[in-house]
């Protein structure tokens, strides 16, 4: 269905035409009082009556533009009623307003049409865009995952739901990102020092601290990126039929066409997910290179101008150039400047930037550093000692090299008689049961089920024997 089956084919041109901003501050004005009725309306005399205050307001001639229902541009006029009924006039033709008639107790009305609102709305987000937070939407979203096993209908009410939000907000951060480009765009332009420092303040304020700090600190996406994976990873696992059953129910289809639809939208979830990685690492970028320009421009201009304010950061650098000790900051300034500016040097720089520091440098070299001689006793005790920490250190190397000499002479050996015969070595007898999944082990424990008390622990016996994988290629060759 094309665009102008729904609306009319002339709703653009007073929104193209010489008077459009005047039209689109008028549309505005009228929507700020139509938006909360119930369809839309307002009386035909107020709209009349607003729309000549704010021409009133304006005092300026304008012409109303021709119209091709046969009408001819006019004589420019200041008279607010005539421009208020031809303005009105032309938004009705152009299908902005509808008029609805009246009754015997109710004068007529003009309307917005309905399928204009979105529009109205996105003119007056422009003007006023919204700050977006980004709070909670990873969270909420991990939750309904975590939880979709004791949901009753898994697909309605958390995998569309949680798709409905990772897509609001990556276009939240698409839209952060385009206006962060925006700004940069608009520091490029001629602007005053001033105001480029207002528009970073502006921006430091509304996008920075209000909205992406918080998403990049406490809702930043890699605290739950793995957890989100993990949970849709169960989704396709374990929770596939369920979800199948809800979504045909839901989107009423035939059950065969269910599941197919079902994994292609936990794929899009995964989408959203990386295409949100990718979104930050452009803002952070994005925000970077803002920051820099905008600074440099402020400086640039400040230093390159004509402005009263380059002159006097130009008079301060000349006097930084020529004072070299710290008695220069009080000496009186007979220099030109002098007659027209009382500028005291120590009050704009201070008494202690160029003071000597509190220890001076001496001229004497520094004397070498005097070693004693090491005492061969306690190097044998501190060498036996790092040697018996790199033997006990519980590593899958020591581990191994235990089991070996454990199943040197024996098929098979419990742990608690691996604790009497090897009591420095716990941990290591320990590590045997921290490493028996390893692929590099060359044993096997089989846990008893009895739990014994050896060295003041108490741990679960288990026997170890050697790899059986080890014992049959042993045998084979």
């Amino acid at each position: 269905m094309q665009l102008f089956e729904l609306v009319s084919p002339r709703l653009f041109r007073p929104l193209a035409g010489p008077n459009r901003a005047f039209y689109a501050e008028l549309l505005l004005l009228l929507w700020e009082e139509c938006r909360h009725t119930a369809d839309y309306s307002i009386s035909r005399a107020e709209a009349v009556s607003r729309a000549e205050d704010y021409f009133a307001a304006l005092a300026k001639p304008l012409a109303l533009d021709a119209d091709d229902a046969g009408d001819e541009a006019e004589q420019p006029t200041r008279d607010p009623h005539t421009l208020a009924l031809g303005f009105l006039l032309r938004l009705r033709r152009t299908g902005w307003l509808e008029e609805q008639p009246g009754s015997y107790e109710e004068e007529p009305a003009l309307a917005f049409v309905p399928e204009v609102a979105p529009l109205l709305e996105a003119l007056e987000e422009i003007l006023n865009p919204r700050v977006v937070t980004y709070t909670g939407k990873l969270y909420k979203a991990w939750q309904l995952l975590q939880n979709i096993g004791e949901e009753k209908s898994p697909y309605e009410n958390v995998l569309r739901e949680v798709a409905s939000d990772l897509e609001a907000l990556n276009k939240s951060l698409r839209a952060l990102n385009a206006s962060i480009g925006h700004y940069i765009d608009r520091l490029t332009r001629n602007r005053t020092p001033q105001e480029v420092l207002e528009l970073f303040d502006q921006y430091e304020e509304k996008v920075v601290a209000a909205a992406y700090h918080r998403f990049k600190t406490s809702d930043n996406l890699f605290n739950y990126r793995a957890y989100l994976e993990e949970e849709l990873d169960d989704c396709e696992a374990e929770h596939l039929p369920r979800l199948a059953l809800d979504y045909a129910r839901v989107e009423r289809c035939a059950p065969g066409e269910a599941a197919p639809a079902v994994r292609a939208l936990i794929q899009k979830l995964r989408d959203s997910l990386e295409e949100m990685s990718t979104l930050m690492c452009q803002i952070d970028q994005s925000h970077i290179r803002y920051r820099k320009r905008a600074v440099q421009r402020a400086q640039f201009l400040l230093l390159s101008d004509r402005s009263s304010q380059g002159s006097v950061t130009a008079l301060l650098r000349r006097y930084a150039e020529e004072i070299k000790t710290p008695d220069q900051l009080f000496a009186p300034d007979d220099g030109p400047v002098a007659k027209h500016l009382h500028l005291y040097p120590a009050a704009v720089f201070g008494a202690k930037p160029l003071y000597p520091p509190a220890a001076p440098r001496s001229e004497t070299p520094l004397a070498p550093v005097r070693q004693a001689g090491l005492d061969e006793e306690q190097l044998r005790k501190e060498q036996q000692l790092l040697l018996d920490y790199a033997r006990m250190a519980v590593t899958e190397e020591n581990v191994g090299l235990l089991a070996k000499q454990a199943l040197a002479a024996r098929s098979a050996v419990a742990a608690s008689t691996l604790a009497e015969e090897y009591p420095r070595d716990f941990a290591r007898i320990i590590g045997l049961h921290t490493y028996s999944q390893s692929p590099r082990r060359a044993y096997d424990i089989t846990l008893t089920g009895n739990w014994v008390e050896r060295g003041g622990f108490r741990f679960e016996e288990f026997i170890l024997t050697p790899r059986r994988e080890d014992a049959d290629h042993g045998r084979t060759e």
